[in-house]
């Protein structure tokens, strides 16, 4: 408006010079030369132009001084990326032009905050589904169970590494990728597609499949769940698949033992028995009998005694409850008690025995019992695998930190894939299982008694039809005499408080 106006008064000026020349020029006319009427006219027109081009120079300068303040003002709201107000005079040209297009602007920063508030929240929406998402895939991975996740189109979404490894195929490499494509499992696949077509909450399938190794037949438990959005529709499968082969390993390795332990019950006392009964009817009634029947009594009871010593010791160990006596003693006094001991057996089965030993006293920090149950148990396992005519070997010694026990037989020998599993309870080589009777619970209890009472290492080293080497390893002790002057007893003690504060601080 300011602009129109300015123009409007220039326009009346001009027409009132105009008019006013005009007139005088007439009046000229009539009383006048024409050279008079000429100049006049000639200065009427200089005038004229003079005051047109002043106006425009004043209206262009003042208009470029409007346009330089709204450039300005638009180039630092694009420096600091906001929508903002141009600020002109309210009398300037542009001021009404500046005033329509801050409405215009206003509107536009409006709706842009409006979207900036928008996009906020889908920033922090995505952020939360993301870490939901994280959270719920660490979940997973967790999950020592296959887990698998589809999507409607049957396409694999989601697995985490028990899934990979069961299946054998990579996720970076199938995702979204067909089930079918991923799984080579006929049966696996058509309960995915089943639960979906049925919207199944719950479905449990057993079934058995060869391990990634096939060495083995793996037993599965597979339970499938559909994924239903809030209209009911089914936008997914979720697959657990739990791996029951060694609970089923270990419950038929229960089967065998309960069976292996009531044999090994009702052979002794089955002798008992027999030797009771015929003691009672007086049918060994000469000197030489009698002792005899008696003798064998007493070792069945010991045999018996041994295998429940073995079950009860195994399950005070495992529940923390055993007593343990570790102090300082002679390893060597151990050694001659298991030989005299299992010297009957092995004479009987026409074995040799033989000790060896770095030195006569072999001192090391052990419980007396536990320690004579271990070496007893790898002695007695050697003479049962050993054939007639063999050796079985027993070394043992020490270094300055730690005390060592060996055992050697050349007797059938472990095959190489029943190493791993040898001192887990229960268990039994099957090749072996004729060759002599057992419980499977002899070899678990001396790497218990070695590993969680003494804090040592159990290993084997075997070969088939070359016989079998076990190595115990515990934490070793001075072997000195305590100083003269103070009794033995106190010295120990002493010794033993040492020993301890030295593992506490290599624990540290």
């Amino acid at each position: 408006m300011a602009l129109a106006r300015r123009l409007l008064v220039v326009l009346i000026l001009l027409t009132a010079l105009g008019g006013s020349a005009a007139f005088y020029a007439t009046e000229m006319g009539l009383t006048g030369s024409e050279e008079q009427v000429r100049l006049l006219g000639w200065l009427v027109f200089g005038v004229m132009t003079f005051l047109s081009i002043l106006m425009v120079v004043l209206i262009w300068r003042s208009l470029s001084r409007s346009l330089r303040t709204i450039s300005d003002q638009l180039r630092s709201f694009e420096t600091v990326e906001e929508i903002g107000m141009l600020m002109v005079d309210e009398r300037d040209e542009l001021a009404e032009m500046v005033g329509q297009v801050n409405r215009y602007l206003t509107t536009i920063k409006s709706r842009f905050d409006q979207k900036r508030i928008e996009r906020k929240e889908l920033e922090i929406q995505a952020r939360v589904a993301e870490a939901e998402r994280k959270q719920t895939e660490a979940i997973i991975y967790s999950i020592s169970e296959a887990v698998l996740v589809t999507n409607k189109y049957d396409e694999l979404l989601l697995a985490n590494q028990a899934a990979e490894k069961l299946f054998n195929f990579c996720l970076e490499h199938t995702f979204q990728s067909p089930i079918e494509e991923v799984l080579d499992d006929s049966v696996v696949l058509q309960l995915i597609r089943t639960t979906r077509e049925n919207k199944s909450h719950e479905v449990t399938q057993l079934l058995e499949r060869p391990g990634t190794d096939s060495s083995r037949m793996l037993s599965l438990n597979v339970v499938l769940s559909c994924i239903l959005n809030h209209e009911e529709e089914a936008i997914g499968v979720v697959v657990v698949i739990h791996d029951m082969t060694a609970e089923k390993e270990i419950a038929r390795l229960k089967d065998d033992f309960f069976s292996n332990v009531s044999h090994e019950l009702k052979t002794p006392l089955a002798s008992i028995r027999a030797c009771s009964e015929m003691l009672a009817d007086q049918e060994a009634d000469n000197e030489q009998t009698q002792p005899e029947f008696c003798e064998i009594i007493q070792e069945q009871a010991k045999r018996l005694n041994r295998l429940i010593d073995d079950i009860l010791n195994i399950s005070r160990i495992e529940s923390g409850v055993l007593s343990v006596n570790l102090e300082p003693r002679d390893l060597a006094p151990i050694l001659d008690e298991v030989i005299a001991g299992l010297r009957p057996q092995a004479l009987e089965k026409q074995i040799r025995l033989e000790r060896q030993a770095d030195s006569e006293s072999i001192r090391g920090y052990f419980d007396h019992d536990m320690m004579y149950h271990a070496i007893m148990n790898l002695m007695n396992n050697a003479i049962k695998y050993s054939y007639a005519g063999q050796t079985v070997t027993i070394r043992a010694g020490r270094t300055e930190e730690e005390m060592y026990v060996e055992v050697e037989d050349q007797g059938a020998g472990i095959p190489e894939e029943s190493l791993p599993q040898v001192f887990d309870k229960f268990y039994r080589v099957r090749a072996h299982q004729e060759m002599a009777g057992g419980t499977g619970l002899g070899l678990h209890l001396v790497k218990q008694i070695v590993e969680n009472v003494h804090g040592g290492e159990v290993t084997v080293k075997s070969a088939v039809g070359k016989g079998s080497v076990f190595r115990i390893v515990i934490p070793a002790c001075p072997n000195v005499l305590p100083p003269a002057g103070i009794q033995s007893e106190t010295y120990y003690q002493e010794l033993k408080d040492d020993t301890a504060e030295e593992k506490n601080f290599g624990r540290g």
